[in-house]
Formats: C-alpha cells, structure tokens, sequence
C-alpha cells in the first residue's frame, strides 16, 4: 500500500508512521518542511529508507501512484496556535486542495483529514453526542475560534466531493510519546513539572479529557481504510475519559507529581473552554472500531517512555 503523508513531523503522523512503517508491504511517502530534523527522526526509531521516502512539498505530483493521503498538518501547541491564528484558514486550505486535487485524477484514493473535536463548536458543557450540535459562528474573529472554523470550512467542503473517498477523523485529544514536553498542554505541563522536580499549578476546575493514543488511532484508520467510498466525519475516542484531578492523582502516586490548586491560577485557554471535551458519538463502532486502551492506560504509557529518557529521574 503506497500511504502518503502531509505534516509527517507532526506528534500524529509520527505515531502513526512508526505504526505503518512496521509492515514492508507499505510504502510511505512523507511530506514535511524540515527535512534534515526529521532525517534524524527516522534514523533515532530506525525506520527504513528501504519502504519509505522523505520530500519536500514542492515534489508532490498528481502522477504519483497513492493509494491513501494522510493529512496530519495542523498546529500542536495551543500557544502556537494564538500566534497564527491569523493564516490557520488559509494554511488549512491550501494543502487540503493539494490533496483534494490528487483525488479528482485519482478517485480510487483514500483521504484522512485530520480534524478536531473542537468543530463541534462551543458545546463542551457536556461530552459530543450527534454532529447536529454543532454551533460555530463562522463569522467570529476572535483568534481562539480560528482553528475551529478552519476544521469546519475543510469538512462541509468534503462533504461535496460525495463520489470520492474523504474521511474526516475529529481528534479530541491525542498523547504519545512523541509529545514535546516544553508545549503548552496540561499533560505536557505536568511531565515537565516531574522531570524538573517542580511544582505543577493549576485550577480545581474539574474538566474531563479522552486522550487517544497511537494505537487505537492506527486501528481506526486501517479500519476505515477497508471500506470503499466513505465519504464521512468519525469521531475518534479512547476506551474512557479521564478528569483532571484522577490525573492528578495517579500522576501523583506513580510518578511524584507534585501539584497545587489555586482557585485564581488561569490555564492557556486557545481554543475557548471545554469542560467535557470527549465524544460519545460512537459512530466509529458501525465500521468496527474498538479502542484498547482507555485515557489512563494511554497517560501512563507516555509518561513511563518520556520520563524514561532523563537520566535523572527514575521510575520505581
């Protein structure tokens, strides 16, 4: 199977390559703009040159034999993602429409975009449960709402194109240990906190999280890679969600997490507050997905590799 990948330097594609690249039979194809870095990447997790090329984007050719695109570009830090949200939509737009080209020459090919839980709006008061809540004003200008509409602009587009196979993947919150323990993300935040033996602030704000790993998102896309002419959105979910303080806890017990709450501490808050960001639209067990591994498993499995790697910190 010859997989291409955009934005292969990103947390998700890596995971997902080192996955698929497991397998001579697949060929992969990977986009990225930093390409001796990532080289380097290649070479730490010994994958071979044998089943896989590194480009640039200028050499994407609609002349290529694909059989799926990947689109994992996005932004990873919510810091970043305030500092660009200005070129989101256009940055978005214009790789999708690379691969959207591709499809119109090549229909049998199968496209995953990898979108976000956070196209659903501002409805995170409670977890998603049917697409039809979604309530995004697609007319804001506030710089937290960017990624948002840039997600949904790409899906409705998706949803004209109804003779080719375009698969939209609604990513809630993803972990593996890859992740860049200097962004700004709770985990992230709490990891570093451990290796550097400091304390972890935040609020005694109870939010709820579904972190889904490499593992079961590797599941469900070769899942729904085995079905012809899907053209839909799936949510992806973990076996159970998980809340910050249970975090806290077993961040605690397991790996000396030290931590404090302050009712007046404020969290980066990029993409507008969520309080149960998961889904419970299990629309992705119609095509045979079952996750494996719930939040906590998926938590204590990236800790346990990320922490490992400092040579000062030891894991009892």
């Amino acid at each position: 199977m010859n997989i291409t990948f955009f934005g292969a330097s990103s947390q998700i594609a890596k995971g997902l390559i080192r996955k698929f690249s497991k397998f001579t039979q697949n060929h992969l194809t990977l986009f990225v703009r930093d390409y001796d870095s990532f080289n380097q990447w290649l070479q730490i997790h010994q994958i071979s040159k044998n089943n896989c090329i590194v480009q640039d984007y200028s050499a994407f050719s609609n002349d290529a034999k694909i059989d799926v695109i990947i689109n994992c570009i996005g932004v990873g830090d919510p810091a970043k993602a305030l500092k660009i949200s200005s070129s989101i939509q256009s940055i978005t737009k214009y790789y999708d429409e690379i691969a959207l080209g591709y499809l119109d020459s090549n229909p049998e090919t199968k496209y995953f975009f990898i979108s976000s839980g956070i196209a659903y709006g501002d409805i995170f008061s409670a977890p998603a449960r049917k697409y039809t809540q979604q309530n995004i004003d697609m007319d804001s200008s506030r710089p937290e709402d960017a990624y948002a509409i840039s997600k949904v602009n790409a899906e409705k587009n998706h949803r004209t194109f109804t003779n080719l196979s375009v698969i939209d993947i609604r990513i809630f919150s993803y972990l593996s240990d890859e992740i860049d323990i200097n962004s700004r993300f709770f985990i992230s935040d709490a990891l570093r906190a451990i290796k550097e033996s400091k304390i972890l602030y935040t609020n005694n704000k109870n939010i709820i999280r579904d972190y889904i790993g490499p593992d079961d998102l590797y599941q469900l896309i070769t899942k729904l890679i085995n079905i012809k002419k899907l053209n839909t959105v799936v949510d992806a979910y973990s076996a159970e969600p998980i809340d910050k303080i249970s975090i806290l806890n077993f961040l605690e017990l397991s790996f000396g997490l030290k931590y404090e709450l302050q009712n007046s501490f404020k969290e980066l808050n990029a993409t507008g507050s969520k309080d149960h960001y998961y889904s419970q639209n299990f629309r992705a067990k119609d095509f045979g997905y079952n996750p494996k591994f719930s939040s906590k498993d998926v938590i204590e499995d990236v800790a346990r590799k990320v922490l490992k790697r400092s040579r000062d910190f030891k894991i009892e």
